[in-house]
């Protein structure tokens, strides 16, 4: 009977924590700041974090802070330093559930950006 409740608890603690960046993707810069005319565009990249489940035991920062390292970790992929973000969606639960953000979910445009050129910043 203890096995039957156990496998549910350890998935549900797998969600506890934020997605963490993989090799390299820690480096990229994500920002709502325009990308410089000097970088090129790699792709659109989709970053997201939670469910309705893992609401009850994920903090809203996990879930805001794991799908901008999902957002970097498809960057790196694609071979970019920089992504603009284009839209953010933070899902809330209903008022009469438990409070919260239950879902993160970034849409940005990911650039490989030479080094020191990455936002046009006004110059």
């Amino acid at each position: 009977m203890q096995k039957v409740f156990l496998l549910p608890a350890m998935l549900a603690f797998a969600g506890c924590s934020a997605i963490e960046p993989q090799a390299g993707a820690a480096q990229v810069v994500v920002s709502r700041q325009p990308a410089s005319s000097a970088c090129r565009f790699a792709g659109e990249v989709i970053g997201n974090q939670g469910n309705f489940v893992s609401t009850v035991f994920t903090s809203d920062r996990a879930l805001i802070e794991g799908a901008r390292n999902d957002l970097r970790n498809q960057a790196a992929v694609l071979g970019a330093n920089y992504v603009v973000i284009e839209s953010e969606n933070y899902s809330e639960t209903s008022e009469d559930s438990i409070g919260g953000t239950h879902a993160a979910v970034l849409v940005g445009n990911a650039y490989r950006c030479p080094e020191g050129r990455l936002t046009d910043l006004g110059n």
